[in-house]
């Protein structure tokens, strides 16, 4: 059902609102670039920041705006049940395509948890994505039990999985796809794009698609064309753009800087407590994209 290059497309701010037209141009960019989907909301989107009338208001507004040219995913996750069934329910009525949901963090969820708050989840009907990002719930989706969540549920369709291992991605692929075959599995790590296909996967929903879309569909397109060159080529650029990660706290910070320097028309600012990066950092990132061939070099109009 999901599969390719999709974007957790970062929340654009004027202040301390949403700046709907920065919005909209970064959108039209990513589809520009071919993105087969774009995430709202997700965790490089600052969901945490955004209140529930915002996040409501971003997928009526994402729908409207993409019109079916790429996949709707709405981020709905959170740490009250009630809050997040509302919010899936509300984006299903926007007419968002699915839904991303991350597990309730804070305290630790044992797996009889996690299988009822994601039962009642898929009591929606909105075709789900369960996400997997153990770093910042301190709890991971173990492929048994994504197995067992794939078969008690039908509306959930699939996993974004932000692990720093592909051993575990390529274990819940063995795992699901014998029983879901259709079942979508993504990779959360831009530079496992690669091993998610090879493991069988369906392909990636990563933050670094903000600063270059175009990179990884183009990626994404050899690896149709079994061009192993050109994937070579391509990972290597991929490679040279990771750093950007550590550059700011947290993350989306610098990957925000990143597009506001590709694109002026877009803030960099964060929501608060969160601050943009510093002029340091900030030249830091500049000279990564120089690097990179995305800004012209100091002294030159042209990029390598």
């Amino acid at each position: 059902m999901f599969r390719g290059v999709f974007s957790p497309v970062v929340t654009v701010f004027r202040e301390d609102a949403i700046d709907w037209d920065a919005q909209g141009l970064l959108v039209e960019r990513l589809l520009d670039a071919g993105v087969d989907g774009i995430l709202f909301c997700g965790s490089i989107g600052e969901f945490q920041a955004l209140s529930l009338e915002e996040r409501a208001s971003l997928f009526r507004w994402a729908v409207r705006k993409v019109k079916g040219r790429a996949k709707v995913l709405a981020g709905t996750g959170g740490t009250c049940v009630k809050e997040v069934v509302t919010l899936t329910h509300q984006a299903g009525e926007a007419g968002v395509d699915g839904a991303v949901v991350i597990s309730p963090y804070y305290f630790k969820l044992e797996e009889p948890d996690l299988v009822r708050f994601y039962g009642a989840v898929a009591s929606v009907g909105l075709p789900t994505l369960l996400y997997n990002f153990p770093d910042r719930t301190n709890t991971s989706l173990s492929a048994d039990l994504v197995k067992r969540l794939a078969e008690a549920y039908p509306s959930i369709v699939g996993i974004k999985d932000t692990v720093d291992c592909i051993s575990h991605t390529r274990e819940v692929i063995a795992m699901v796809k014998p029983v879901r075959p259709g079942f979508s599995v993504l990779s959360g790590y831009d530079e496992y794009i690669v091993p998610n296909r090879l493991a069988g996967g369906d392909g990636i929903l990563t933050g670094m698609t903000n600063v270059d879309p175009a990179l990884f569909v183009r990626m994404w397109r050899a690896l149709d064309r079994h061009d192993q060159l050109e994937v070579i080529r391509l990972q290597s650029r991929i490679n040279r753009l990771m750093p950007l990660y550590g550059m700011g706290s947290p993350f989306v910070a610098a990957i925000k800087q990143a597009v506001s320097l590709l694109l002026p028309e877009v803030s960099a600012t964060m929501r608060a407590p969160f601050t943009q990066v510093n002029e340091a950092q900030k030249a830091d990132i500049a000279a990564l994209l120089q690097d990179a061939g995305l800004l012209p070099m100091a002294g030159s109009s042209q990029t390598s």
